[in-house]
């Protein structure tokens, strides 16, 4: 390991270097525990996370008060489904961080929601607890399926029917490729640009995303719509790997056009805005602005839309090589931005595009 330039994760919207620890922690038991002691799968990974990179322009700071009897307080929302990781078997997890920060943790009770409150005697040591409880809710959501998404819906009728053209020429040219087939296009009406994707365990949290999109028109859209409609030209198809002959997903590209580059700097900085707040994961490679027409978590499934009961199952690719050769310019259309949802994942609502938890104008300011 570098130690000049260590691993670093996003998490919480903070950025944090990882160090391989250089010693074992002992794990201490009590008897007549009274809170939940479900099976700890969310244990620390083998990397932990030591200290905190300089990140202060990325990050929401958590507010840390002094109480009246000297001591230091946090308090840290947690949908109630990520107790039992942060508690642990027994216990372990729970006094293993009392342990190691000189905190110590207050649970709401079993089946029961609300905070976890750390207390210590400085604020040095609360904010270590409080990091490690986020590290290993953030190890939690990471192993969940997403449960919903921010989109752009591209369901307008020039595309649907340049997508459907697409999907007909597609079958007839290339039907005979390995793994192509009707079942792994996506379906017209649900047809849309993925800025990110996130866990929403709970109502407070959706309802924290909910704010966060609310905060988006005045803090990032006025300044990149600056009083004109924003558009989009979505034109060719790329793969999402690189061997074109083992496929997942094929996408529509974003033609470049100066559309696109303020479209692409207004969804970069609408997902910050997710990533300070901690709902969303900073990813290296920022915001990969795409429309999937054909993915083969679709394959033989019901309504063109993946399940989280086949996601068990082994995805079987398909060969795209001739779709890129034949494809690679074809015109899907231009539209305009009109607004961006907060989807749920496997669902479609009375239009049959995804049902929003909210949603927002992309209106000229």
């Amino acid at each position: 390991m570098d130690i000049i330039r260590p691993s670093v994760v996003w998490m919480g919207g903070r950025c944090y270097r990882i160090l391989n620890p250089t010693t074992t922690t002992t794990t201490t038991t009590t008897s007549n525990v009274n809170y939940a002691q479900d099976d700890d799968n969310y244990l620390y990974e083998k990397a932990q996370y030591e200290d905190e990179v300089e990140c202060a322009a990325e990050q929401e700071e958590f507010q840390v008060e002094q109480l009246n009897s000297g001591k230091f307080q946090s308090v840290f929302p947690v949908a109630s489904s990520y107790i039992s990781y942060l508690i642990g078997t027994k216990g372990a997890t729970r006094k293993r961080i009392e342990n190691e920060t000189y905190t110590t943790l207050r649970f709401p009770g079993k089946g029961q929601s609300g905070d976890v409150v750390i207390s210590g005697r400085d604020v040095k040591t609360v904010r270590q607890a409080r990091i490690k409880l986020e590290m290993l809710v953030g190890q939690a959501r990471r192993r969940q399926p997403s449960t919903h998404f921010l989109s752009i819906p591209c369901n307008t009728p020039n595309i649907q029917e340049s997508f459907l053209e697409f999907k007909k020429q597609v079958l007839s040219v290339c039907g005979g490729n390995r793994g192509v087939e009707e079942s792994i296009f996506q379906l017209p009406n649900k047809l849309h640009l993925t800025l990110c994707v996130m866990v929403l365990a709970d109502e407070r949290e959706r309802q924290h995303a909910l704010d966060v999109l609310a905060r988006c028109p005045q803090e990032v859209l006025r300044k990149h719509l600056n009083g004109e409609v924003m558009k989009v030209e979505l034109r060719g198809v790329e793969i999402m790997n690189d061997d074109p002959g083992e496929v997942d997903v094929l996408y529509a590209r974003i033609a470049p056009l100066s559309w696109s580059h303020s479209l692409q700097n207004m969804a970069e900085e609408v997902v910050q805005l997710f990533v300070k707040a901690g709902i969303v994961t900073k990813e290296k490679e920022g915001v990969k602005m795409h429309m999937t027409i054909m993915n083969t978590k679709f394959r033989d499934a019901s309504g063109g839309e993946d399940t989280d009961n086949k996601q068990q199952q082994p995805r079987v690719t398909f060969c795209a090589r001739q779709i890129l050769e034949e494809f690679q310019d074809f015109e899907f259309g231009k539209m305009e931005v009109e607004e961006i949802h907060l989807s749920v994942r496997h669902t479609a609502s009375r239009s049959g595009y995804y049902s929003a938890s909210g949603k927002i104008p992309v209106l000229p300011f």
